[in-house]
């Protein structure tokens, strides 16, 4: 398994290929593999990110942010 922490101010579902796969701020794991990660709802920059998954720990998970939109 993998690790991936997705950091956002607000509580917020995240998105692997558009599937609900744990909320933000905590640590999610998957299965190694490339994804397309974004978040519920709307108001967040970028719309979504491309990542690959591999060799992380619980410990050392993947982390990638996403920041508030100064739209809408």
């Amino acid at each position: 398994m993998e690790y991936l922490r997705v950091l956002f101010p607000e509580n917020r579902e995240v998105l692997a290929d558009d599937d609900e796969v744990g909320s933000t701020n905590s640590v999610i794991m998957l299965k190694h593999g490339e994804y397309e990660i974004s978040l519920s709802g709307s108001g967040y920059t970028p719309v979504s990110r491309k990542i690959v998954l591999m060799g992380t720990t619980i410990k050392h998970p993947k982390q990638i942010s996403f920041k508030v939109s100064s739209e809408g």
